[in-house]
């Protein structure tokens, strides 16, 4: 018996409550007190790691982003950025580990504005 065909669609999540501070985090744990180099040892991390992923998140949405998250995927990275409206919406893209660092980074220290046309909506 086969399964009735299901469209691809996207997910909108709750949002996300405000937080005190910026919160870097992988299957490892989380971190609430940390610095930039803490944000490039966990990248460099899952770079090497399989089935390892980063996630940061910000106390407040930085233009409209909540958070960002890695993780890769037979050897590629993937980064995809929780977007706060009406609810929350993930996007992602493929980059390279310099991009991927740069995004982190950027969205840490509140300077990360993304071309959204270089990024697809996740659908499950």
């Amino acid at each position: 018996m086969k399964l009735p065909f299901r469209k691809k669609r996207e997910v909108v999540f709750q949002k996300v409550k405000s937080q005190e501070g910026f919160i870097l985090e992988n299957q490892d744990g989380k971190l609430t007190d940390f610095r930039d180099m803490d944000i490039e040892d966990y990248l460099a991390d899952m770079f090497v790691t399989p089935d390892q992923f980063v996630i940061l998140s910000a106390p407040v949405p930085q233009n409209k982003i909540r958070f960002v998250q890695a993780c890769t995927h037979d050897g590629e990275i993937e980064v995809e950025l929780g977007i706060e409206e009406e609810g929350t919406r993930l996007y992602y893209k493929m980059c390279s580990e310099k991009e991927c660092y740069g995004i982190f980074l950027d969205f840490y220290e509140n300077r990360f504005v993304p071309q959204m046309e270089e990024y697809k909506p996740v659908e499950f």
